[in-house]
C-alpha cells in the first residue's frame, strides 16, 4: 500500500488513498434446504487528489495497479468543483470487531442457519419462511498527504428471516445486524409467527386521520427525511427547513435521535469516516430540540461546525468503493423510551401498524415530505394486532409529524431504508397521520 501511495504523492500535489478488503459469506436457507453458499474477496482502492489547482478520482481493485493515479490526473481535466481538503486528526479505537464470529467456519455458519429454520419449525411448522446469513469480515486503510496513517478491522453478521404466503407473497419479515456474532431470541421468532399467522385476516381502511405504530424497522423511511433535513450539505445549500432551526424545538418532548458511529458492536460502527475523520457519538435531537447537524470536511468550513464522522461512500442505492465521501448515517438511533412495546399497542383502540413501506426513495426528501405505500402492515384494533391492512398509504411531512410523537417504546430494532440498514430504533407511535385506504 505504501509503495503505491508513495509512486502516488510523487505524481500529484495532494492525495488520499483509501483501501477496503471484504471477506464476505452468504448463506440462503429455505424450509431447511440449504439453497445457496456464496463467498467472496473483494478489494476496493479509492484514489483522490489534487494537482495544479484541479480535483480528481480514480478507483482500482489491485494494490498493484500504478495506472491509478494516471486515470484520477485524466477526470481532474474535466471534474468540477473544490480541491480536496486532507486532514490528520488521530481516531481511538471502537468495539466493531469479534473473534468469535470471525472464527465461524462457513460449515457453523450454515449450522446456525439450521438452528434457526429448527426452531421456527417447532413453534409451527405449516409456514412457508427463508432465512438469508451474511457474514463480513473487512479491513480498512487510509493514508494521506497531511499525514495520516490508520487502519481498522470490522465484522459483521446480518440475519434475515422472511415468511411467505402461499401465493409466494411476503407476509412478515425481521433483520438483525450487529458487528459480533449474535442469537435471534425466542421473542423475535415468536413475534414473527404471530404477525404471520394474524396475516390470515385481511383488513381494508377508510381514508381518514388516525394513530400510526412504525415499528422499528419502519421508522428508516421517516428518518431518512430528518437524516437529510440535518445534512451539512443541504443546510450550506438552504434547502433544509432545519437550517435556521437549531437550538429549537423540531419534535415531540418524548423523541431523542443520536448519530453512533462509536456503538460497541453496532453494524456501522467504524473507527473513522470514508475522509478519514474519527466517528463520534452526535445528539442530533435531545427531547424534541434540534442540537446538532452532520458535517464533512467539505462543508465544516461553510457551516463553521466541525466534521462529524459522517462522510461515507454510500448512497441510497449503493455503497460502493467509486462512490464519493457524502454525508450519510453511521448508527442513526432513536433512543429508547420509558412505554413497552405491548402498551403502546394495548393504547390504541383504532390504527394501523405499519411494519416496512414501498416507495421511501419518493417525494421531496429534503422537504421531509412522505406518500409511503404500507408493504407489511397490521390493523389495530381494540388494543391488538388482529390482521394484516391491504392497499394503503401513509402520507405527510415530518416536520409537522414529529411533534405528534405520542410514545418510543423500548426495544430497538435494526432500522432499513431501501435496500440498507441505517440504524437502530424502537416502534414509536404517531397520532392523527393522515391514512390514504381503499374504502
Amino acid at each position: 500500500m505504501k509503495n503505491l501511495f508513495n509512486h502516488i504523492c510523487s505524481q500529484v500535489d495532494d492525495a488520499e488513498l483509501y483501501i477496503k478488503r471484504d471477506d464476505i459469506v452468504s448463506i440462503d436457507i429455505k424450509q431447511g434446504v440449504v439453497k445457496a453458499v456464496d463467498g467472496k474477496n473483494v478489494v476496493g482502492l479509492s484514489l483522490r487528489m489534487n494537482k495544479d489547482g484541479k480535483a480528481g478520482s480514480a478507483v482500482s481493485t489491485s494494490l498493484e495497479d500504478k495506472s491509478i493515479v494516471e486515470r484520477a490526473i485524466i477526470s481532474s481535466k474535466y471534474q468540477t468543483g473544490d480541491l480536496f481538503n486532507f486532514k490528520n486528526i488521530l481516531s481511538e479505537p471502537v468495539v466493531c470487531f469479534d473473534d468469535i464470529l470471525v472464527q465461524k467456519t462457513p460449515e457453523e455458519l450454515i449450522d446456525f442457519g439450521k438452528s434457526l429454520n429448527d426452531r421456527i419449525e417447532a413453534i409451527d411448522d405449516s409456514i412457508t419462511f427463508a432465512i438469508s446469513v451474511v457474514r463480513t469480515i473487512s479491513e480498512i486503510s487510509i493514508l494521506n498527504t497531511a499525514g495520516l496513517d490508520d487502519s481498522y478491522n470490522k465484522s459483521q453478521l446480518t440475519v434475515s428471516i422472511t415468511t411467505m404466503s402461499e401465493a409466494g407473497f411476503v407476509q412478515a419479515a425481521i433483520t438483525e445486524s450487529y458487528s459480533k456474532f449474535f442469537e435471534i431470541t425466542d421473542e423475535l421468532l415468536m413475534d414473527l409467527i404471530h404477525k404471520h399467522q394474524i396475516s390470515e385476516n385481511i383488513f381494508e381502511v377508510e381514508t381518514d386521520r388516525m394513530s400510526v405504530v412504525f415499528s422499528g424497522r419502519a421508522m428508516g423511511s421517516l428518518m431518512t427525511r430528518l437524516l437529510a433535513g440535518v445534512n451539512g450539505e443541504f443546510i450550506a445549500k438552504g434547502v433544509s427547513p432545519l437550517a435556521s432551526k437549531m437550538g429549537n424545538k423540531v419534535a415531540s418532548d418524548v423523541l431523542s435521535v443520536t448519530d453512533e458511529g462509536r456503538l460497541s458492536h453496532g453494524f456501522q460502527t467504524m473507527k473513522f469516516d470514508d475522509e478519514g475523520i474519527p466517528t463520534q457519538r452526535t445528539k442530533i435531537i435531545e427531547n424534541g430540540v434540534l442540537k446538532n447537524f452532520l458535517v464533512s470536511v467539505s462543508t465544516e468550513e461553510k457551516l463553521n461546525y466541525p466534521a462529524t464522522g459522517n462522510a461515507q461512500k454510500k448512497t441510497m442505492f449503493s455503497k460502493e468503493i467509486e462512490d464519493q465521501p457524502a454525508i450519510d448515517s453511521t448508527n442513526f438511533m432513536i433512543e429508547p423510551g420509558v412505554t413497552s412495546d405491548d402498551e403502546i399497542i394495548k393504547g390504541i383502540d383504532y390504527g394501523i401498524y405499519v411494519d416496512s413501506v414501498m416507495g421511501t426513495h419518493t417525494g421531496n426528501i429534503p422537504a421531509g415530505e412522505y406518500a409511503l405505500n404500507v408493504g407489511i402492515g397490521y390493523l389495530i384494533k381494540d388494543g391488538k394486532l388482529v390482521g394484516k391492512v391491504v392497499d394503503s398509504m401513509v402520507s405527510g411531512n415530518i416536520y409537522e409529524d414529529l411533534f405528534k410523537v405520542e410514545a418510543v417504546g423500548k426495544k430497538l430494532e435494526l432500522m432499513n431504508v431501501v435496500f440498507y440498514p441505517m440504524g437502530y430504533s424502537p416502534m414509536v407511535k404517531f397520532n392523527d397521520i393522515n391514512v390514504i385506504g381503499s374504502k
